[in-house]
């Protein structure tokens, strides 16, 4: 089953109207020379501008047996930018793939893995999108869903809604609706400081009740001390897990805590290069949950499996990866839309080609059709292309 084409759609999104809202800004807290990331209301900020039109790039790699997976690549809000990055990339890997086997996913997942150094490529996330697609062309070939193909575990997996809302009112509501909407747990992203933090989570666990999971993300706010101090206050509430509690190249500092605290420290969610790079964090055994953020499917497999060995559980990456491992035990629900100067684009695209698990009565069910089970609008996508490259 060799690689016959690649080929990139330059696809009309129409004309759409950008918007972009911060989701964090900086201040300094008192008597403190950290200057640190806190929530602040939307209200009065961000960034409208004028219609515009507005394109996305889509990758369609075809196999000599017919066979045919597509996936966004970018979005974009020029033409002509868009159709440059296509050419450039379809110059750079049209030669080292097409030709080679579509099934030779390890050796081609190498061949990229390389690839990000050699090429100086400043965002893996095209080579993660080849990869991905190579496994659906081979769930499509086998007929069966990609998380059959990488072994299979269940087809269900508990379901916790993420929050960053910014304030106490707010992130109370998410709560609420979590515990009404049957989620199995719950987490906040609450930066209100060390004691309003440990109020917020005495107030959740009273809404949420004694029988769902509760985590706390502070994203990489605190210092040793101060993540030990909450730690421990969030230890007598039953919280399940303390997600980067600190700067990540802070292993020393993550080891410590881990020796520490009785409840489990997740980290290592901006640390590029998994799995290689979680071996120094496991070794020392710095963290108890590693964070997935493995190249592509087949990197996402590697970090899990490494996980394992160290006797230790993963949390995150594609829905196919969690429902083929034993060593994830949630499947994380955002609760809010995406935050990025592109959440416009991205949502428009999102229709084009869409994810098929779902949400429902708690838990994320993996979908069950051949390859990674998508929603692909083709004729959308044929009836708006203006270009292919």
């Amino acid at each position: 089953m060799k690689i016959e084409e690649l080929r990139i759609d330059i696809v009309d999104l129409g004309e759409l109207t950008p918007e972009w809202r911060p989701l964090r800004r900086m201040q300094e807290y008192p008597g403190s020379h950290r200057v640190k990331f806190a929530h602040r209301p939307f209200d009065g900020e961000g960034v409208t501008g004028p219609p515009m039109s507005a394109y996305t790039a889509i990758l369609r790699i075809r196999t000599s047996d017919g066979i045919e997976s597509p996936g966004i690549l970018w979005s974009s809000w020029g033409q002509e930018q868009l159709e440059w990055d296509a050419r450039t990339f379809k110059a750079q890997w049209g030669p080292e793939l097409i030709g080679t086997n579509a099934l030779d996913r390890e050796y081609l997942w190498h061949k990229m893995w390389m690839a990000r150094r050699y090429f100086h490529m400043p965002s893996t996330a095209p080579l993660a999108l080849i990869d991905e697609l190579l496994w659906d062309l081979a769930g499509q070939k086998s007929g069966l869903p990609v998380h059959k193909l990488l072994g299979g575990f269940r087809d269900r997996i508990p379901a916790y809604l993420t929050e960053t809302a910014v304030s106490f009112e707010d992130t109370m509501e998410s709560a609420r609706r979590a515990r009404e909407q049957g989620f199995h747990g719950f987490k906040d992203h609450s930066i209100l400081g060390i004691q309003a933090n440990v109020d917020l989570a005495r107030e959740l666990r009273n809404i949420v009740g004694d029988d769902m999971a509760l985590m706390h993300d502070p994203v990489q706010q605190y210092t040793v001390d101060e993540a030990i101090k909450v730690g421990r206050e969030l230890e007598k509430l039953d919280y399940l897990w303390i997600e980067e509690p600190l700067q990540e190249s802070d292993i020393n500092g993550l080891k410590r805590l881990s020796d520490t605290l009785d409840m489990h420290v997740l980290a290592l969610e901006s640390v590029q290069g998994a799995p290689y790079l979680a071996v120094p964090y496991l070794s020392a055994g710095a963290i108890d949950i590693v964070r997935q953020t493995g190249l592509g499917i087949t990197g996402q497999m590697k970090l899990a499996n490494l996980a394992e060995l160290f006797g230790i559980n993963c949390h995150g990456g594609s829905p196919h990866v969690v429902a083929s491992i034993r060593n994830d035990d949630w499947w994380e629900h955002a609760a809010w839309p995406a935050t990025s100067p592109d959440r416009v684009l991205t949502a428009a695209a999102s229709e084009l080609i869409q994810n098929t698990h779902r949400i429902e009565d708690g838990y994320m069910y993996v979908p069950q059709t051949p390859g990674l089970g998508r929603d692909i609008n083709w004729p959308g996508i044929d009836d708006r292309t203006k270009l292919s490259i």
